[in-house]
């Protein structure tokens, strides 16, 4: 009887660590799934449009890896692909990671193909279970360009990131349960300083159904939500 109860006891155990090893994820689970987002200014006024759709799901080592691939198109015309890159999504342990290199764009850093160029990431996270009021994982990403007499740095820093509430959002694409997230972004280019506030809207097994930007004096400035998906 005693060692009955002694491997219930061990079954028990080990159920709920594979539970907490469960990985919650903000972005879509099916490779070949594509969001489409457009892009508009407070007034409204369409300023472009995105997609990103799951290239691949693989696993390497503890890891999970994500890949998706961002294509940004033309506000004046949406067939007109301007930027493409990969942005990667890691599941490790509970924790669901987002890759600061997204935060870089390849297009303009084609210009350094030929200085050493130096990145230093911290990514940004969310633990598998949100609740509101839970603060999160700052992240930032750091690249220092040196180039003879050229040499530059780019910094953005992800701070005050915060669970505010647990919500319905509707958008052209539906209607979703998510969790409402508000952050704070530095950006900062040599001796020029921008910050801007981002509230933030995500949903499991999706990702983003809607963003805001504010600027420093809480004027909202632009708008972000997901207007189809694609299976």
């Amino acid at each position: 009887m005693k060692k009955i109860l002694y491997l219930i006891l061990i079954l028990i155990c080990t159920s709920q660590f594979c539970i907490a090893q469960e990985c919650t994820i903000y972005i879509p689970n099916t490779v070949g799934t594509e969001l489409h987002y457009e892009m508009t200014n407070q007034k409204g006024k369409v300023l472009g449009s995105y997609t990103q759709k799951l290239l691949s799901i693989k696993n390497k080592d503890d890891e999970t890896i994500y890949s998706m691939l961002h294509t940004t198109m033309d506000g004046n015309s949406a067939d007109k692909i301007l930027m493409q890159d990969t942005i990667t999504f890691r599941c490790k342990g509970n924790e669901f990671y987002i890759d600061m290199d997204q935060y870089l764009n390849e297009k303009q850093m084609e210009a350094f193909q030929n200085m050493e160029v130096k990145v230093i990431t911290d990514d940004i996270n969310y633990p598998a279970n949100l609740s509101p009021g839970q603060k999160l994982k700052d992240g930032s990403i750091t690249v220092s360009i040196e180039g003879g007499m050229m040499n530059m740095s780019f910094t953005t820093n992800i701070t005050n990131r915060k669970v505010e509430s647990k919500e319905n959002m509707d958008t052209p694409a539906g209607t979703f349960k998510c969790y409402k997230l508000s952050e704070e972004i530095q950006s900062k280019t040599g001796f020029v300083n921008v910050t801007m506030r981002n509230v933030i809207w995500i949903s499991k097994d999706i990702g983003t159904i809607r963003s805001e930007s504010y600027n420093k004096k809480g004027k909202l400035t632009g708008i972000t939500q997901l207007v189809k998906i694609v299976k």
